[in-house]
């Protein structure tokens, strides 16, 4: 079992998809499975437990023990959506419109 995913690839807990893999990709460069198996196995490991925001966010909600605070994961899950999400006033204001 993985310890803290974040220290074995060496990226902060508030690293996005693309620098996750990123780190990962340079690390598998470095450590091959033909040279060194444990090594790689643990880092494979680490990656496949963060290699997407959902499977991070149950990770440091559920697992880890990670002392964030709801409220920041909250933050930060909202910051990274693709797109603004509308608020319920401005629903209200463009039900109201119509």
């Amino acid at each position: 079992m993985i310890s803290d995913p974040y220290a074995v690839l060496g990226v902060p807990p508030n690293a996005d998809d693309a620098a996750v893999r990123t780190k990962y990709l340079d690390l598998v460069r470095r450590y091959p499975p033909e040279q060194a198996p444990e090594r790689f196995a643990l880092i494979r490991a680490a990656y496949e437990r963060l290699r997407n925001r959902d499977d991070r966010l149950r990770w440091r909600l559920f697992e880890a023990g990670q002392h964030d605070s709801i409220d920041s994961i909250i933050e930060e899950v909202a910051c990274r959506s693709p797109r603004r999400r509308p608020t319920l006033a401005e629903l209200l204001a463009a039900a109201a419109h119509r």
